[in-house]
C-alpha cells in the first residue's frame, strides 16, 4: 500500500510502478559526478529513467527511435546523444538497443539493462570485449537506505506534473480499451504511454 502525495493526481499514479523500475535502474548505475549518462529508448520506462536521473541531479541524454519520443525527452530537459558515455541505460530491451548501448559506451563503460530478456541477452561480443564493458542487470524495484523506491517516484511525480503530462499521451475510458491497445501498438504514430481509465 502506498499513500499518494496530496499534489499527485490519482490519474497520474499509474506512472509510479514503471517509474520505480526506472528509478531502480538509475540507482543501480551508480553514476558518479562528472560521468556522462545516456538512456537508450524513448518509451515510458526510458523517459522515466531520464526524469529520475535528472531528479537525482544528473545530466542525461536520451537516444530514441521516434521523433515524438525525442521531443518528449527534450520537453523533460534531456539532451540529444553525442559522443560516448560512461553509463548507458538500455531501457528498450531489444537486440538493437543493446547493440546501440554498447556502441555508445566509452571504453570501460557500464551498461545497465532495464529490459527483460526471456532467453539469452544479446550482448554484442566483440565491441564488449574491445571496450571491456561492464554489464549491470536491474529488475523491478525495492528499498534503498530504508526508503521505498515507489515513494521516491511518487514524490517526484507530485513535484513535477510535467512528467505525467509529457509521458501519458493518450487516455481512454474502459469501454474504448480495444482502441487504446491499437493506439499503444503504433509507437510511430505518437503514443508513449496509453492509459485506460475506469
Amino acid at each position: 500500500m502506498l499513500a499518494l502525495p496530496a499534489q499527485l493526481d490519482v490519474k497520474d499514479a499509474c506512472l509510479i510502478e514503471p517509474g520505480a523500475v526506472a528509478w531502480h535502474g538509475v540507482r543501480r548505475a551508480r553514476v558518479q559526478p562528472g560521468e556522462r549518462l545516456l538512456v537508450v529508448g524513448g518509451g515510458s520506462i526510458g523517459l522515466l529513467a531520464a526524469a529520475a536521473a535528472q531528479h537525482q541531479g544528473l545530466d542525461v541524454d536520451v537516444d530514441t527511435r521516434h521523433d515524438h519520443q525525442l521531443a518528449a525527452a527534450e520537453r523533460l530537459g534531456s539532451g540529444r546523444p553525442s559522443g560516448d558515455y560512461d553509463v548507458v541505460l538500455d531501457a528498450a530491451g531489444s537486440e538493437s538497443s543493446m547493440a546501440r548501448s554498447a556502441e555508445a559506451a566509452r571504453p570501460g563503460g557500464r551498461i545497465v539493462s532495464l529490459g527483460v530478456y526471456m532467453t539469452t541477452m544479446p550482448i554484442p561480443g566483440l565491441v564488449s570485449l574491445n571496450k571491456e564493458l561492464t554489464y549491470i542487470n536491474s529488475i523491478a524495484y525495492g528499498r534503498h537506505n530504508g526508503v521505498r523506491e515507489v515513494e521516491e517516484v511518487a514524490a517526484m511525480l507530485a513535484t513535477k506534473p510535467e512528467i505525467a503530462q509529457t509521458i501519458i499521451t493518450h487516455r481512454y475510458p474502459i469501454d474504448d480499451a480495444q482502441e487504446a491497445f491499437r493506439v499503444a501498438a503504433e509507437r510511430n504514430a505518437g503514443a508513449i504511454k496509453v492509459v485506460i481509465e475506469p
